[in-house]
């Protein structure tokens, strides 16, 4: 394998172990660095690849690294790319190569950004990949907790088990989660309520202060009175349905999807 190759893939390295990458020389030592390793063939799986223990280590490696450089850069096209790239790595070179550390870490990292699309049914296709042992793994076993609460619509459970995630990376994904699901139970509690207080309001919407609110309020034009949060888009002879039963309506479909699957 060429030199040069080693060299790119170590300052590569470097760069994205910073704890804020440079996006631009990011960018660019991974395009020099698959450049490289088209030429030498080493690249993409197929039948011409060399089945060289070393060269695919190398191969996964780098691919790895720019999965990970993706998500601290929060490039979401880029990380479907990156980890549609390294899969192959995973499935098709399992048994030629050594298990990877990173393995669960970003295949448990692709779950969850499935999960924070509301993409179900991928979901459940990725999971059958991945060994039944391993999903005990916490980089695993985190997301079919986070899938089993939103199936039940435990949004507070959710919001608990997302304060310690198994890793540092994956808050990218978990800050996602958090906004789809507070911009469903936004949507479902202004069908519902005419009003809540304040208190109720940081809870159910999930965030960190009652200013956070305020300011919800004043992008939504909603009214605060007294240390309560006006809605005003009932009409007076409208029906007030349960927000718990609009919640679950919404993601009733989800449960569905499961059957078919």
């Amino acid at each position: 394998m060429d030199e040069q190759l080693f060299k790119l893939s170590k300052e590569f390295k470097f760069q994205v172990e910073q704890k804020q990458p440079d996006s631009i020389a990011c960018k660019k030592l991974l395009t020099k660095l698959k450049i490289a390793m088209a030429e030498e063939g080493i690249l993409f799986p197929g039948t011409d690849f060399p089945l060289d223990p070393k060269n695919i280590v190398f191969t996964r490696d780098v691919l790895e690294l720019a999965v990970i450089m993706s998500v601290k850069l929060e490039d979401m096209d880029l990380f479907e790319r990156q980890v549609s790239q390294v899969k192959p790595y995973y499935f098709d070179y399992g048994t030629e190569i050594k298990k990877s550390e990173n393995e669960l870490l970003i295949l448990g990292m692709n779950l969850l950004y499935l999960l924070s699309l509301n993409r179900i049914g991928e979901f459940h296709t990725e999971l059958e990949l991945i060994e039944f042992e391993s999903r005990s793994n916490p980089f695993i076993k985190f997301n079919l907790q986070v899938e089993e609460l939103l199936l039940d619509g435990n949004y507070l459970g959710i919001q608990t088990i997302c304060e310690n995630p198994p890793s540092d990376l994956y808050s990218v994904f978990v800050s996602r989660l958090k906004l789809s699901i507070q911009e469903l139970i936004l949507d479902c509690t202004n069908k519902s309520y005419k009003s809540l207080d304040l208190k109720t309001a940081k809870d159910l919407f999930m965030m960190e202060s009652i200013e956070e609110v305020k300011e919800m309020a004043k992008t939504n034009n909603w009214r605060i009175v007294d240390n309560k949060l006006f809605f005003e888009n009932l009409d007076e002879d409208e029906e007030k349905i349960p927000t718990n039963k609009v919640i679950r309506e919404i993601i009733g479909y989800a449960k569905e999807l499961e059957k078919i699957i």
